[in-house]
């Protein structure tokens, strides 16, 4: 049977609106375990791990966060037990911005199972949970799952992830209606643990109000200038026309907006949306604002885009005097 026509076969009978699909599930739409070794080797499957398979045309044409995601569901259709998703996992599955994270699946309990170990897609965390920072969640194919809530969610990943990863996480949690005096005394409560000072950081600069990770990463830009700090999502009218930019100096009358989300988490807004921005946009310049636009890779060189702020904020604030 030729390559060609073998793809065919599994896409054929591929278990419907299933991206990732047990041995079991694949042995039941009549594919065996010859077909499945035949499917690894002729690259027609991919293994996400031991039981769980992808066809790998979907698998590659995929972004990197949303393979990271089925990664994650390839856990959940394997493992045995009730595990507590934990950190990144969590932030993943309560559909927080997850950017530039770990893509191994996070689970905590309170000790090991005695005589077993983790596989190396999967990272434990032993962690006394006291009930109320788990919760269960419903998922779209109505498997219950068992996770940390939102604010516990915030305080694991701030205190074993990076700074701006997980102020992008936090950020999008407050937007969700995480609690910020719920994390605080999470961490008031773990006195000399590990990540507590990172978590602490964390939470002093979380701001609700960033809509979009690539907004949370330049106002973490912007908190590091010898400026004053901008107003975020301010309500401006022009012309009678309502327009939110993401950060204001209304007495230099600045404005920074960033466009890169849609292209690095995949949003495609329509050309009228576009449209509709730019006559906003074109409005608010005829009465005298100006503008700084910026997309993630500016963000990879914070140095240029302060400079680019920085003058921009001068020559402002020597027109707002003139």
């Amino acid at each position: 049977m030729g390559q060609q026509t073998s793809q065919e076969r599994f896409s054929r009978v591929w278990p419907a609106n299933t991206p990732v699909a047990s041995t079991a599930q694949l042995v039941e739409a009549g594919l065996g375990d010859r077909a499945i070794a035949a499917g690894l080797r002729d690259g027609i499957l991919y293994r996400l791990r031991k039981g769980a398979y992808v066809q790998a045309v979907h698998w590659h044409n995929l972004k990197p966060w949303d393979q990271d995601k089925l990664r994650l569901l390839a856990h959940l259709i394997t493992v045995r037990g009730t595990p507590t998703y934990s950190h990144f996992s969590a932030a993943r599955l309560h559909g927080l911005f997850v950017w530039h994270c770990d893509p191994r699946v996070h689970t905590t309990a309170a000790s090991p199972v005695s005589g077993t170990s983790h596989p190396k897609d999967v990272v434990g965390h032993r962690e006394n949970l006291v009930p109320g920072d788990v919760q269960s969640l419903s998922l779209r194919n109505g498997q219950m799952v068992q996770l940390t809530n939102l604010e516990r969610t915030v305080v694991g990943c701030a205190r074993a992830g990076g700074f701006a990863e997980a102020v992008v996480i936090g950020d999008h949690a407050l937007r969700k209606g995480a609690r910020s005096e719920v994390m605080w005394a999470m961490v008031n409560a773990m006195p000399g643990r590990r990540g507590v000072r990172k978590a602490k950081r964390v939470l002093r600069v979380l701001d609700g109000r960033s809509e979009s990770p690539g907004e949370t990463r330049t106002r973490l830009i912007i908190v590091e200038m010898k400026i004053p700090q901008p107003e975020l999502q301010v309500t401006l009218t022009a012309a009678g026309r309502v327009y939110r930019p993401d950060f204001v100096w209304q007495d230099q009358k600045l404005i920074v907006e960033f466009d890169g989300d849609y292209k690095y988490f995949d949003y495609r807004p329509t050309r009228e949306v576009i449209l509709e921005e730019r006559k906003r946009e074109k409005r608010l310049m005829e009465e005298g604002w100006r503008f700084i636009r910026l997309e993630w890779r500016d963000l990879a060189d914070p140095a240029d885009v302060m400079r680019r702020i920085q003058a921009a904020f001068d020559a402002a604030s020597q027109a707002a005097a003139a």
